[in-house]
């Protein structure tokens, strides 16, 4: 079998839910992480063949094109494939191993691998058939948030909080012990940027606004000075007496 190497990797720094890049699509988002990568890594466009990209809530009227709009509006030519894939939270992982596949079998030589969302912009939503053929007297227009519906699973009924809930309760997992952990990975996030370990892996974003050029390039969600003290003060989402709080979901 052939060896199979990722010669780069970029990523947009991650925005806050209603943060700075919230009017940024996901096509948009995930252009600029290839365009990077792609540079960073010395690739011409013109010579990948495949393009696989993950997304979860087609959050944009191009979503359903995701995959092959990133390939051309990043340089690869019309002629490569292009894939768009939903293996929910697992879909940007889910690329790298069809990327890797297609590269094993003969498919592709070059291919870009990536993941993208923009979950600020999920659409609250009709359903087709509940407003495109008229609306009943007294019924009015019922408008759903695809954000909740999408990290809610139907077939179960349980929201995906609710898993964390479960999997705490069967491994006995303590609120304590969240809120430690949480507070873990924020200080642990605050001693990495300041040792500039994010440089190399994230591509600046510019926005342009009637104020000017902003750049970001530097993750908006952490809080490295929290404390367990903070976490502890804050509500369960879920669950009444529940572990899962807004900083640890």
């Amino acid at each position: 079998m052939q060896n199979i190497f990722i010669v780069a990797a970029k990523r947009t720094p991650f925005g806050s839910f209603g943060g700075s890049l919230k009017k940024l699509s996901a096509t948009e988002l995930a252009t600029i992480a290839t365009k990077s990568a792609l540079s960073a890594g010395n690739v011409d466009p013109s010579i990948v063949d495949s393009i696989y990209v993950g997304n979860v809530i087609q959050s944009s009227a191009d979503a359903a094109y995701l995959a092959r709009h990133v390939g051309l509006k990043s340089g690869i030519p019309q002629s490569s494939t292009a894939l768009t894939i939903n293996r929910l939270c697992g879909s940007g992982f889910e690329t790298l191993i069809q990327g890797a596949k297609s590269m094993a079998v003969g498919d592709s030589k070059v291919t870009v691998c990536g993941g993208s969302e923009n979950m600020s912009a999920a659409p609250l939503q009709l359903d087709g058939n509940s407003s495109r053929w008229g609306v009943n007297l007294g019924t009015g227009l019922q408008m759903r948030d695809s954000l909740w519906d999408g990290l809610t699973d139907s077939y179960a009924g349980t929201p995906m909080g609710i898993t964390a809930e479960n999997l705490a309760e069967k491994y006995d997992i303590s609120r304590q012990e969240c809120d430690e952990f949480a507070v873990r990975s924020q200080q642990t996030w605050g001693e990495a940027k300041k040792n500039g370990l994010f440089d190399l892996e994230i591509a600046p974003v510019e926005i342009t606004s009637k104020r000017g050029t902003k750049v970001v390039d530097t993750d908006e969600h952490p809080r490295p000075e929290t404390t367990v003290d903070k976490l502890s003060s804050l509500k369960p989402v879920f669950k009444k007496d529940g572990v899962v709080t807004a900083a640890t979901a």
